[in-house]
């Protein structure tokens, strides 16, 4: 059928119409996620915004300009709370640091061995292991503790870090044994063939290749151990010992009075170990998550 050029430039026309609309649709759905995603980082800001402002003032003006800025600034309150807490940090580092390499250690070899192995009863052990992990930590507190203080490990380091370990010791198992899973198995057989021994191959193949999920593992499980606070309450009453999240409780002035500045810019030191933290693993962090997800 003919069709003349005007008919042609009107056809033009209105495709070029519908365009302009769709394309004039798509801007304004990329506005509407813009605005509410900016909404969401700056709700998830304002705690922490307010936190370094109010770690800027003293008591009187937190009660009397609650969200006005610090006029005068007292930088001193950093000073102060540092040398509060300083060895309360280092408590939570060195904790969080051994009981996070114990996990790294022991879910990399038992992950291993339910990955790549095979034994009578592996998989009923394994849902028995996972079957753990839905207990409820508070219904083993006591019975943890009657057994830890048995065994006189309570006021020592061990009962922070031997707790910590066993505790993350299941889900790490989890996380490895699904990333291993993955894992070509014509590299172990290719290694066993050219003489390596078991040993070898865990330590030259498997632990070089799970370097993502043990950061990953590494990083979530000092995070945990490093805020914990229930059970360093309970099981540690030497102030020397104690952890960080309990001594971020004890910045109490005569009668009973809380200095909330230093209290606050407490906070915001304790941080800084975890921000350390996750400045350098970020990377296999999200490299181990993504991967062991996408193994899982």
């Amino acid at each position: 059928m003919y069709s003349s050029p005007a008919d042609d430039t009107l056809n033009v026309r209105s495709e070029s119409k519908q365009g302009n609309k769709w394309g004039l649709k798509a801007k304004i759905s990329q506005i509407i996620i813009i605005v509410l995603l900016g909404l969401l980082v700056f709700l998830t800001l304002v705690p922490i915004l307010f936190m370094l402002f109010s770690s800027l003032k003293s008591n009187s003006q937190i009660m009397g300009n609650f969200w006005g800025m610090p006029a005068p600034i007292k930088w001193s309150n950093y000073s102060e709370a540092f040398l509060t807490v300083w060895r309360f940090m280092l408590n939570s580092v060195g904790y969080a640091v051994a009981a996070s390499i114990l996990v790294m250690m022991l879910s990399a070899i038992s992950g291993y061995i339910f990955a790549k192995k095979t034994f009578p009863g592996k998989e009923l052990l394994f849902l028995l292991m996972l079957g753990m992990m839905m207990v409820p930590g508070v219904l083993t507190l006591i019975p943890s503790y009657v057994l830890y203080d048995s065994m006189g490990l309570t006021n020592t380091p061990w009962v922070i870090i031997i707790a910590g370990a066993a505790g993350g010791q299941i889900f790490g198992t989890f996380l490895c044994r699904s990333y291993m899973a993955g894992l070509p198995g014509e590299l172990f057989e290719a290694a066993r063939i050219d003489g390596s021994t078991e040993v070898g191959v865990f330590f030259k193949i498997v632990i070089p290749l799970s370097l993502p999920i043990l950061a990953t593992l590494f990083i979530m499980q000092s995070v945990g151990v490093y805020n914990d606070y229930i059970w360093p309450l309970l099981t540690i009453q030497d102030r020397d010992l104690q952890v960080i999240a309990v001594g971020l409780t004890s910045f109490t002035k005569q009668f009973g009075v809380v200095d909330m500045g230093m209290q606050f810019s407490a906070y915001a030191i304790s941080s800084v170990p975890l921000l350390l933290i996750f400045s350098f693993g970020m990377k296999y962090y999200i490299q181990g998550m993504t991967q062991g997800a996408l193994k899982m």
